[in-house]
């Protein structure tokens, strides 16, 4: 089960973060799954990030209808731009679903978009140590104006539950 925790030291998101940003990391054991210690990291994040949930899709799809009136963009609106090749393919500025790649290590990728009201990004990082093997899931929020503020708040509780469902989702056994 997927859990919150705290962002890794070596994580690539550590120079992204800053003081007055939003920053939640959720965590799942990856023990019970092998393959995704040794895939590429890229089909691990594209695991996780396009998990088949529906009540998340018509979630998403309500937020879009609901934020497109306020010049924010929609899920449509980050869609595409990158023709359909295999995931291990995809280079910085691609995308995996509608998140934009900005870096990809062996064992991590961060992914985001930036907008009028906030920047945010993702890390899909993944740790094989002594306490075990686990992929964590963190999201930073860079807020630019009131508006920043109020998205962030509106969506948060729905937020920490579609990232925990998604971990959950992705390392369940096959």
């Amino acid at each position: 089960m997927a859990y919150s925790t705290t962002l890794p030291k070596d994580s690539l998101l550590q120079a992204y973060v800053a003081d007055k940003d939003h920053l939640d990391v959720f965590c799942a054991s990856l023990d019970d799954r092998p393959d995704l210690l040794t895939c590429d990291i890229r089909a691990l994040a594209d695991r996780v990030l396009k998990a088949d949930v529906p009540w998340v899709e018509k979630l998403m799809g309500l937020r879009d209808a609901i934020a497109k009136p306020f010049g924010l963009k929609t899920a449509a609106d980050m869609t595409g731009g990158t023709e359909q090749r295999d995931v291990s393919e995809l280079e910085v500025g691609d995308r995996i679903g509608f998140f934009k790649i900005y870096a990809i290590s062996e064992n991590e990728i961060i992914l985001g978009e930036n907008d009028w009201h906030q920047d945010f990004r993702i890390s899909i990082l993944r740790v094989s140590d002594a306490d075990g093997a686990k992929v964590y899931a963190a999201t930073c929020c860079r807020r630019h104006n009131l508006a920043g503020h109020a998205y962030l708040a509106l969506i948060m509780p729905f937020h920490k539950r579609i990232v925990m469902t998604f971990l959950d989702r992705a390392v369940s056994p096959l």
